[in-house]
């Protein structure tokens, strides 16, 4: 979770702020993790908010806990907490983790108060987007069976829902979409799949499973694209990433040593593509043609 590029904070950050919501409130990040993105809430959020967090993971809360004191931190299924109602419900990549997602939203909807809010932050399964074009080149590129998983995603990911599919089961519990906001659909896409690395270059356009002779072109094309996109840019991306670490070993410092000499030509690659992310995210957020979705869901008092 520390290495969520300062793009992507920004991005999330800026949602928040845009959202509808009353000056002072209470809000949970559900799924937590080590609590960087509750941070993140908090500092989005008015002032006279409270903002918490919660997860499954011990270990993970307890760095929390340690790391962002202004934030309250509690394990799911701690009954000090059990009755607590909350305005917002905030979740980073966590829908498409979780094997029963109507359990799992019935656990969150019980964590929400009668007028309440969720802001759902998750893999995009709508038609259009980058990958969904590249999965319509495998034979195995769309898997049913797991609720439309394209076929390069982790393990772990065992769904990819599309805008409508989640609106339909938040509806259900008189939730509506407020808000939907869509990044990556080209050049947003490029730079995390380049940012990736090559063995997951070389897994997304894998042509043993092509439909055809023609997707097989494409696909050995796009590898050549994508390669010479990272090969232009690592160097830039192992500087820094080196450079962030709190202690380097002797290998550490002789990868910066070697791409500290290529890091003027491979900076400039690294900046474009952002800068190139960065005016899409701004010009196109509301193409649902995206690879990763933001919907904001609310729900008034029922009474």
């Amino acid at each position: 979770e520390e290495a969520w590029p300062s793009e992507k904070k920004q991005r999330i950050l800026g949602v928040l702020r845009s959202l509808e919501l009353p000056e002072q409130g209470e809000a949970l990040d559900f799924g937590c993790g080590n609590g960087a993105l509750t941070e993140i809430l908090r500092h989005a959020l008015p002032p006279n908010w409270k903002v918490f967090g919660t997860d499954i993971s011990s270990v993970a809360l307890q760095k929390a806990k340690q790391r962002f004191p202004a934030c309250t931190f509690f394990a799911i299924g701690d009954a000090a907490f059990a009755g607590r109602r909350f305005d917002l419900v905030f979740t980073h990549h966590v829908l498409e983790h979780v094997y029963d997602l109507d359990q799992v939203l019935l656990e969150i909807l019980a964590h929400l108060k009668s007028a309440s809010a969720m802001l759902h932050i998750l893999p995009c399964g709508n038609p259009g987007s980058f990958e969904h074009q590249v999965c319509l080149l495998h034979k195995d590129g769309i898997d049913a069976e797991l609720e439309n998983r394209f076929f390069f995603e982790d393990e772990g990911h065992v769904r990819r829902l599309t805008t409508e599919q989640l609106n339909e089961r938040c509806a259900k519990e008189g939730f509506a979409l407020a808000q939907a906001a869509y990044s990556n659909q080209h050049f947003g896409a490029l730079n995390w799949i380049t940012r990736s690395g090559r063995n997951f270059i070389r897994t997304f356009t894998d042509t043993s499973q092509a439909v055809d002779a023609k997707a097989k072109r494409r696909l050995q094309l796009l590898r050549c694209q994508l390669w010479g996109i990272w090969v232009l840019r690592y160097p830039a991306a192992l500087v820094e990433n080196r450079l962030r670490k709190r202690s380097r070993t002797v290998r550490d410092y002789v990868c910066l040593g070697c791409a500290l000499l290529l890091y003027p030509f491979a900076k400039p690659m690294d900046l474009y593509l952002k800068s190139k992310a960065f005016e899409e995210w701004r010009t196109r957020k509301t193409d649902p043609c995206g690879s990763e979705m933001y919907l904001f869901f609310k729900r008034e008092s029922r009474g």
